[in-house]
């Protein structure tokens, strides 16, 4: 590798250290924001969470990613450079097989996490959550707002923006960095729910990284998160 060459590669000790900064404020979040708002409102602390994740975890990770890309000025298309692309057969032939395969993994690993270890799989804030459909129909709207902040933020700033940077800075396929910092962000919602997480940690970045499209990702983490508010929502999850 020539000069020229190590100076185009991005630094991504920010991207890296992004990820420890999220995970700090949704510990924050987590342990101490949600106990209060639930407590002062009278709500569960799951509709707490989607209160308060959105302007104190989601937001600021959207804003570090648009800071970061205001930083390259890239001359490549926005679309091009965050790789929203248009989905191809393999594409969507990859996007199946990561369906299926976080499917099959995430009832593996709740079966072990929630029959074998006896550790609740949930994250904190809905461990003790109440159907949405006994008087709580209102939080189906709340989440409506909630999940596309929640999908967009994380997949266009994790794997849209970071992915690629991480990429080019270590010469290969490093979606496991990606993945392992993604679990880095999510250790405040607990042992059990870590566990749960992993078919979704490790296939996302890689589906993602295999097909050069963020909209695989996004797909992908959207599906087994939609389904998995779903199954809260009708009191499935305890």
């Amino acid at each position: 590798m020539n000069k020229n060459e190590s100076k185009d590669k991005p630094k991504v000790y920010f991207d890296i250290l992004l990820f420890f900064t999220g995970g700090i404020l949704t510990f924050l979040t987590i342990y101490k924001a949600i106990p209060i708002l639930s407590e002062k409102a009278g709500i569960m602390q799951l509709a707490a969470w989607m209160f308060l994740s959105i302007p104190f975890v989601f937001f600021p990770i959207i804003l570090a990613g648009l800071f970061i890309l205001r930083s390259e000025q890239s001359k490549q298309n926005i679309f091009e450079r965050i790789r929203l692309r248009k989905l191809t057969k393999s594409d969507w032939k990859w996007t199946l097989i990561g369906l299926v395969g976080m499917t099959l993994g995430s009832g593996i690993t709740f079966f072990i996490c929630n029959v074998l270890l006896k550790i609740n799989p949930n994250p904190p804030f809905s461990q003790d959550v109440e159907a949405w459909t006994n008087g709580h129909l209102w939080m189906f709207g709340l989440w409506f707002f909630y999940w596309p902040i929640n999908i967009l933020g994380e997949g266009l700033v994790w794997r849209g923006i970071i992915l690629p940077r991480m990429e080019q800075h270590f010469g290969g396929k490093f979606w496991y960095i990606n993945s392992i910092l993604w679990g880095v962000f999510h250790w405040s919602f607990g042992l059990g729910n870590l566990i749960v997480l992993l078919p979704t940690l490790i296939f996302v970045p890689y589906i993602t990284q295999k097909t050069q499209n963020t909209w695989t990702g996004i797909i992908l983490h959207a599906t087994l998160s939609g389904l998995g508010f779903i199954a809260l929502a009708f009191g499935l999850m305890k």
